[in-house]
């Protein structure tokens, strides 16, 4: 191989293993279903947290979508949405695996920009959408091979009004060849120079040296020695301060809050000064400072040694 610079190499072209298409042809275990019924006989349920909805998938059982809410003194109110139930069936099972065994792909979805192949449970006969003449909701269920997971719920999305698309991650189907997860291979090229050539090419030589210079931060070296210097005198002077801490001393994202007439901070993700940080330290152990948090329809109250706390804020109340 000869470089537009007249630099010559002999590359060794790798030699490309067999696909695994003689493996999938070969396999003769236990279908898609097979693998699952354990899933669905141990009467095994997922679950998914979002901010209002909480969803339930009891595998080969029903996809349940509910939220509950408790007022002080009364009972717990739910509201909830079966979006499909499993049918009662009975060899039927048995007969879509032997037919999907004698089928020469398994489809696939592009699920987090990967083409993966996956099992489909079909769950109808859910709640009726009133968006649709009073339709009853339906649920598809993929089951994708995934060996570290303990079937949970990756996704779940409403593909069309009232009809639903749930992504469940599971080891139990990557027994099966035809359901693991094919990742494109990549093979080295080796080179060796010859006739005085360099070890690499000077035009890939030039080409990594400017790939360099661009991740290079847009600071010299001198302005980075500077700031350095700069925050290193500001950090001492805060040390020397001895007095009680102000307001002054916190940063925009730990500027103490009134909540409940006691003083709290929000603590956010920069640095605080040492000496307000083992301030926030002492009294965190303590319990007189709590850490509070959350998004969306719940909060949470953490009280070192004493409690952790879940609420929701209903505003225009007193």
């Amino acid at each position: 191989m000869t470089t537009t610079e007249k630099e010559k190499y002999k590359c060794l072209l790798p030699s490309l293993s067999p696909g695994d298409g003689d493996q999938d042809k070969q396999y003769t275990g236990p279908a898609p279903g097979v693998l699952l019924e354990p899933l669905f006989k141990q009467s095994s349920c997922s679950y998914r947290i979002e901010s209002y909805w909480t969803y339930e998938v009891c595998h080969g059982k029903h996809v349940r979508q509910y939220h509950e809410e408790k007022e002080t003194g009364q009972k717990i109110s739910i509201q909830e949405y079966f979006l499909g139930v499993m049918a009662e069936t009975g060899k039927g099972d048995d007969a879509e695996d032997v037919s999907f065994e004698t089928e020469k792909e398994v489809p696939t979805r592009n699920i987090e920009g990967q083409f993966t192949p996956y099992y489909s449970v079909g769950m109808g006969n859910g709640t009726p959408c009133v968006l649709k003449q009073n339709q009853a909701r339906a649920t598809s269920v993929l089951y994708v091979c995934h060996p570290e997971a303990k079937h949970e719920i990756l996704s779940i999305a409403e593909v069309t009004t009232c009809e639903y698309e749930v992504v469940i991650l599971t080891p139990l189907l990557c027994t099966h060849p035809k359901f693991r997860f094919k990742s494109s291979p990549v093979n080295a090229i080796l080179c060796q120079a010859l006739l005085g050539a360099p070890l690499r090419p000077q035009q890939l030589t030039k080409l990594d040296m400017a790939q360099q210079e661009r991740l290079k931060p847009p600071f010299s070296s001198v302005l980075e020695a500077r700031e350095v210097r700069e925050v290193r005198e500001v950090m001492e002077d805060r040390e020397e301060d001895t007095s009680p801490v102000r307001e002054e001393a916190f940063t925009s994202t730990h500027k103490p809050l009134m909540v409940g007439g006691q003083s709290q901070v929000t603590v956010g993700s920069t640095h605080i000064s040492r000496l307000t940080d083992d301030q926030l330290i002492k009294e965190f152990l303590s319990g007189s400072y709590c850490l509070h948090g959350g998004v969306g329809w719940w909060k949470y109250e953490f009280c070192y040694g004493k409690h952790v706390h879940q609420y929701h804020e209903v505003s225009g109340l007193g």
